[in-house]
């Protein structure tokens, strides 16, 4: 509870930060060009004259991660970037709501709010980021003050950057050269209106691990509250990453383990299987977002849960692919799943609906878990051909999570693909591991028969990327409507 109310007072200041963030730009697109007033009479001297006002600030980004967006639940805060990654994978089935375009791999098209949204919050994100940085820097506050402020701002910005080269960049490691989108370590002002010229993915991907490092090296190991970034968390962003880059085994292993502390099975407990996933204060979880269920009391605050949760009033709109349960042993706790409506004969896909997460106004959303990181840890010593200690740390969560779980057997491709299978089962309908993985090993998504829409989505096809959103070509002098759109 100590860190719920440290954070909750935290937040109290945070209208006036997004006051503040109202003098700023998202990107450079059409929707930007007209300056807000300013109705607090806030200047950025006052915002960043102190620590408490520039805790204010930063607070204010967080409630961003959780606002709303184009009067939609998928196109919101953090956890519409992760649900749509969610439900393009086989084991979720979106039923008939909101998401069932990102479902059905249609959501791409440069007029489309996924692509206008993922694209628009992002680099919203980044530049406060950089004007947090920027603001800080120029400010009086003391030096490790600064230091740790500049920190948190790198971190948001390797964050968000990162996002982006996952949203609208082809698999990193197929094409390093490919040039679609830019990356900025400046703040955006109506004097940089016609944006800037897109870089080269490796060009993004070194600023963005130039950022990470330096968080890292500069963040503390206390924070205000679970939704507050401090080494910890930049490590875990650290540990996706390398992951994506897949050439530094050694170095995700290492980012993991600070994660999560080094202690696989003690890290790996936790409170809240079988208890709704939805409580913040749970040890195993690293980064989540804090819900006070009175001011955040809207649907529209949507997240997995609004979608999973068929025994509450809620969206009741996610069922689980019968043949993803089957992979659950009977006395496996992430084993959630139910015949809830009786249905499977005359509706085979929805047959299972899952009680993992209990949606209410107060459920707090997970972003990051020790589990993650423990899986990345295996999955880079298989890498790096440390085969019993892969298995050891695979067990360390296999046994925790089923009583009667024995250590693996497998060897080569069948450990490996054991692995990514206990990554699918632990994090099932939080960030879209399924289609991360898919994505950064060029692995196909062949959906079952059983799906609403069976869609087959071939390894490295452009349907693991979005387009370039149409404001943006149509706003900066750096893209044409002859950019090549696959």
């Amino acid at each position: 509870m100590k860190n719920k109310l440290k954070l909750k007072n935290a937040l109290s200041y945070r209208f006036i930060a997004l006051s503040l963030m109202l003098l700023t730009f998202a990107s450079c697109s059409k929707d930007y060009l007209e300056e807000p007033d300013n109705t607090a009479g806030l200047t950025e001297d006052v915002v960043f004259s102190s620590r408490q006002v520039t805790e204010s600030y930063i607070a204010g980004i967080l409630a961003n991660y959780k606002g709303q967006y184009q009067g939609s639940p998928d196109a919101g805060g953090i956890y519409s970037l992760d649900y749509a990654r969610v439900v393009k994978g086989n084991d979720v089935i979106q039923g008939v709501s909101h998401y069932r375009f990102d479902y059905n791999h249609e959501n791409r098209e440069p007029n489309y709010r996924r692509t206008q949204f993922n694209w628009d919050f992002n680099y919203q994100n980044v530049n406060y980021a950089n004007i947090l940085i920027q603001g800080v820097s120029e400010s009086a506050l003391s030096d490790v003050e600064k230091k740790e402020f500049i920190a948190i701002g790198k971190a948001l910005r390797a964050y968000h950057h990162f996002q982006l080269l996952l949203d609208f960049v082809p698999n990193y490691a197929n094409n390093k050269d490919v040039v679609r989108i830019p990356f900025y370590t400046e703040r955006v002002s109506l004097e940089t209106v016609g944006g800037k010229a897109p870089s080269s993915a490796s060009d993004i991907m070194d600023q963005i691990l130039l950022d990470i490092n330096d968080a890292i090296a500069d963040l503390p190991d206390s924070r205000i509250g679970k939704s507050y970034i401090n080494k910890r968390v930049a490590y875990g962003m650290k540990a996706r990453i390398l992951a994506v880059t897949k050439d530094d085994w050694a170095g995700m292993s290492e980012a993991a383990k600070m994660a999560y502390g080094g202690n696989a099975a003690a890290a790996v407990a936790s409170i809240n299987w079988g208890n709704g996933f939805n409580n913040m204060e749970d040890d195993e979880w690293i980064w989540a977002l804090y819900q006070n269920g009175t001011s955040e009391t809207n649907y529209y605050w949507g997240h997995t849960a609004a979608f999973f949760d068929h025994f509450n009033l809620s969206y009741q709109a996610a069922y689980m692919n019968p043949n993803f349960v089957n992979e659950f042993s009977d006395t496996d706790v992430r084993n959630t799943f139910s015949d809830f409506y009786g249905v499977s004969a005359s509706v085979p896909w929805r047959e299972f609906v899952s009680s993992k997460f209990v949606f209410g106004f107060d459920s707090d959303i997970v972003l990051m878990r020790n589990s993650e990181m423990v899986l990345y840890d295996a999955e880079a010593q298989y890498q790096l051909g440390n085969i019993p200690e892969a298995k050891n740390l695979l067990f360390a969560l296999q046994s925790n999570r089923d009583p009667n779980a024995v250590m693996s057997a497998n060897v080569g491709t069948q450990l490996f693909e054991e692995i990514l299978l206990e990554r699918r089962k632990e994090m099932y309908g939080e960030f879209g591991t399924e289609w991360f993985d898919a994505k950064r090993y060029n692995r196909a998504i062949n959906r079952d028969a059983v799906h609403r829409t069976p869609v087959n989505v071939p390894a490295d096809s452009p349907l693991f990327y979005l387009k370039i959103p149409q404001t943006e070509i149509d706003a900066s002098e750096f893209y044409t409507d002859a950019i090549n759109q696959e």
